[in-house]
């Protein structure tokens, strides 16, 4: 609780931990050096300092999307803030729940702090909403309102929301009142004609799939999913971001779209009538459009405005993913009249082996193929896990090659593309899931861009597997020249330091990995782990097949 009569920082303070928040992540800066403290001293709540702000928000993201509790992240004004927007981005696109606390120099008086008023002063409400996050002004009369409203917004909408700390109100008393935001009303339920016409044509497909996305799994709708497939003989997917909802089902095919093996994308194509459930249907998802050209697609979603972003074939149907598919499941036939649709797929030998598709090795010594590192890292870091891919030449392979048990379980940062947004991002899932093995595979790129957050890891002590895919090279470009029929120039090509050696030199442990037994060996090793490990994992940089880069 903040005092009766309290400055503003102490009852935002006091606010933050009411709504039960644990950690934050962020660096220490002018505008919030007294909220800090007083969340350490008062409150109990444990603030991880990150070297860039960057990594702060991205630490912020990857705990919001392991945990399923809202992100919290701090930083100072101005170039504190325009550090760390890319981060933010990165949340945004993702529909991370995020609260990034802010100081605001902008309307404050000159005589103020002239330092910050003049050169770090920017209007950053402006320059957010550039990137559609919404921000809360923390105001002396309304100071546990504001703080509420920020979360209330960033947990419902499931988007990062800034929380101003304008620079005006430093020190000045607050209202040290603590009221409640009310929550948004439940989302209407879906129509029964709506229903219906599911219902319907579900009765006549005769090679059904039940498509499941992150909406799915916040709407707690696998088992009544499971349900609707059983009833009307369906088979079952998932976008990325729901991967491993279906895990152990017999008719899972694991991700729709890019990442599919070829098998499975035929599969799929002759699906006749898909039920998308808190799905976006991107192009990723669909393969541009291509893959459900022969079905009825019906888009189940609790909020209309995200039906027809991506697929405009589809008929939407507005309500609950849990609720929807329990209504159609009560009036569907217990027992589908064909089930044409699991012969297929029980011809195709549908399974881990045909699911899991990475084709042969091509390793030879300081020269590893990425599938197979990706396949002897599955071996040896034990589930419950989670892993983190960053941006990059190798990011299409832990996702095709790996066994991933739950949504929580793989962690894509491909949402804007960042290079970088790696490692930060597994920090903060190591913190919010700290009895399992975190596992991040980066390239070498994006670890010299992000060096100092190594020394992040070694502070929080998390247990965080570093997979440096260590091509010594710009590797998308390398990717890039050869698609368009261009010479491999030496200028994406570099001597790349000793990693292992730097890494060791920050304070983490560290292998310098030459030979895939390395790895094998290392399976006790990462099961005792109780701080970070990188390994530099020496890659080829020889061509190989894998998912279409146009389809990811």
């Amino acid at each position: 609780m903040a005092p009766a009569c309290a400055p503003t920082y102490a009852v935002a303070a006091a606010a933050i931990a009411r709504e039960g928040v644990r950690d934050v992540f962020g660096l220490m800066g002018a505008a919030t050096i007294r909220l800090t403290i007083d969340l350490i001293d008062r409150h109990g709540v444990r603030c991880h300092a990150a070297r860039h702000e960057a990594g702060a928000v991205a630490a912020a993201d990857g705990y919001a999307r392991v945990s399923s509790r809202v992100g919290v992240a701090a930083v100072t004004w101005g170039p504190a803030l325009t550090n760390s927007l890319t981060a933010l981005t990165t949340a945004r696109r993702g529909n991370s729940p995020l609260v990034l606390i802010a100081g605001d120099a902008w309307g404050a008086p000159v005589g103020k702090s002239p330092f910050a008023k003049g050169s770090q002063g920017i209007d950053q409400e402006l320059l957010l909403a550039t990137l559609d996050i919404p921000t809360v002004r923390i105001r002396p009369q309304t100071v546990g309102r504001d703080v509420a409203l920020a979360f209330a917004l960033a947990r419902e909408r499931s988007i990062p929301v800034a929380l101003m700390l304008p620079l005006e109100y430093e020190g000045v008393p607050a209202d040290a009142s603590l009221p409640e935001v009310p929550s948004r009303t439940q989302p209407l339920p879906a129509s029964p004609q709506e229903v219906q016409a599911l219902v319907q044509a579900l009765s006549r497909s005769e090679r059904p799939l039940i498509l499941a996305g992150r909406g799915a799994v916040r709407a707690g709708a696998r088992e009544a999913l499971v349900d609707l497939a059983e009833r009307s003989g369906a088979l079952l997917a998932t976008t990325l971001r729901a991967v491993g909802l279906f895990d152990g089902h017999p008719y899972d095919l694991g991700i729709c779209g890019g990442f599919a093996g070829p098998e499975i994308q035929e599969l799929l194509r002759q699906a006749d009538c898909v039920v998308a459930v808190g799905a976006s249907l991107s192009s990723f998802t669909t393969l541009r459009g291509t893959l459900f050209r022969q079905a009825s697609v019906f888009h189940i979603d609790d909020d209309h405005s995200q039906l027809h972003q991506h697929y405009g074939a589809a008929q939407g149907v507005v309500g609950d993913a849990r609720e929807v598919a329990q209504a159609a499941a009560a009036q569907l036939p217990s027992a589908p009249a064909a089930r044409g649709y699991r012969a297929l797929a029980d011809r195709a030998g549908l399974g881990d082996a045909l699911r899991l598709h990475y084709g042969g090795n091509i390793s030879t010594e300081g020269a590893l193929d990425p599938r197979e590192v990706c396949r002897r890292l599955d071996a040896v870091v034990p589930h419950p896990r989670t892993v983190v891919v960053d941006s990059g030449a190798i990011s299409g392979w832990p996702p095709i090659t790996m066994k991933h048990r739950d949504p929580s379980s793989l962690l894509y940062m491909n949402d804007f593309g960042t290079v970088g947004s790696g490692l930060g991002t597994a920090i903060g899932a190591a913190v919010a899931a700290p009895e399992r093995v975190t596992l991040l595979f980066e390239g070498d790129g994006s670890l010299m861009m992000t060096l100092g957050e190594l020394d992040f890891a070694v502070r929080t002590r998390a247990r965080l597997v570093v997979a440096c895919m260590n091509d010594r090279a710009y590797g998308s470009e390398l990717v890039h020249m050869r698609d368009w029929g261009m010479p491999l120039h030496d200028s994406a090509r570099f001597v790349t330091p000793d990693l292992a050696a730097v890494a060791r030199a920050i304070g983490c442990q560290a292998e310098r990995i030459t030979r895939l037994e390395q790895i094998d060996a290392l399976a006790d090793r990462i099961r005792g782990l109780d701080g970070p490990l990188l390994l530099d994992c020496l890659l080829t940089q020889e061509p190989m097949s894998g998912p279409s880069r146009k389809h990811i």
